[in-house]
């Protein structure tokens, strides 16, 4: 059995638990991410918080090339339902996650009270230079990762930085590990969910967003190609009930988190 809560085995469904009773939180990180990003963003949470690993990340076996926001939201789902979570967060894909399973009102949502959504990174479809960008990226990433060149993978993701984080050793660091599990690990199968939508653009979709009983915080920063603040404007206002942050450069990772802790602990009390 796994000794380690940052890394949890399939014993625990990959889910790592910390704390006790009511409310029961869940926690799901970003592409290339892991429990130990997240972990942060539950600090002063009161009740039970439950930190996922998505397939592909942490030992969790890839669902194999091509992944999908549904896909992505069927694990949340079985997630909140394991953990009776009244309460979710979600970073950059787990946010476009939370996201499909509220537009599609899977029944699991019913019992969602309150959603933040960090760092969101797909809507319902990007603006022609937006995917334009990402496709250049993507495209230059996947030859990177093809031949193995962790330094290039480093250079380049940090490149989407300020430059006063590109420079931190710590984000060096965060983002080197990030490269060495694309090279070394299934998680490369994952690289094209750049280029994919959370919602279908319908009617059934904005009305159900629409009519989510549950409280929504959209929390994003400025400067980040990977995550535009246009898509968490137009999140704002396919949800008119929610709550939009909007933080300086840099901010939700590295050089903001005493704000970003006290407008989560707000928002979930």
């Amino acid at each position: 059995m796994s000794t380690d809560l940052n890394l949890p085995g399939p014993e625990s469904g990959f889910i790592a638990t910390f704390g006790t009773g009511d409310p029961h939180t869940l926690f799901g990180h970003g592409f290339a991410g892991a429990i130990r990003d997240t972990r942060p963003f539950g600090t002063g949470i009161t009740g039970t918080r439950h930190f996922l690993h998505l397939p592909g990340h942490g030992g969790r076996p890839s669902p194999g090339p091509g992944w999908a926001y549904p896909q992505i939201a069927e694990v949340l789902a079985d997630a909140v339902g394991t953990t009776s979570a009244s309460r979710a967060l979600g970073v950059s894909m787990s946010a476009g996650g939370l996201l499909h399973l509220l537009s599609i009102a899977h029944p699991v949502t019913r019992g969602l009270d309150k959603v933040a959504l960090v760092l969101p990174a797909s809507f319902t479809g990007f603006p022609a230079e937006v995917a334009a960008a990402n496709r250049s990226y993507l495209e230059r990433l996947r030859r990177l990762v093809d031949d193995e060149d962790i330094d290039g993978i480093v250079e380049l993701m940090l490149s989407r930085e300020p430059a006063e984080v590109a420079e931190m050793l710590p984000a060096r660091a965060w983002t080197k590990a990030k490269a060495e599990n694309l090279v070394h690990t299934d998680m490369s199968d994952g690289l094209g969910l750049a280029l994919e939508i959370a919602v279908a653009d319908t009617a059934e979709a904005a009305e159900n967003l629409r009519s989510f009983a549950g409280e929504v915080l959209i929390l994003t920063h400025e400067d980040d190609p990977a995550h535009p603040v246009a898509v968490a404007e137009d999140i704002h206002r396919a949800i008119p009930s929610s709550r939009l942050e909007v933080l300086p450069a840099g901010s939700i990772l590295w050089r903001g988190r005493h704000e970003v802790r006290r407008i989560l602990g707000e928002f979930f009390g």
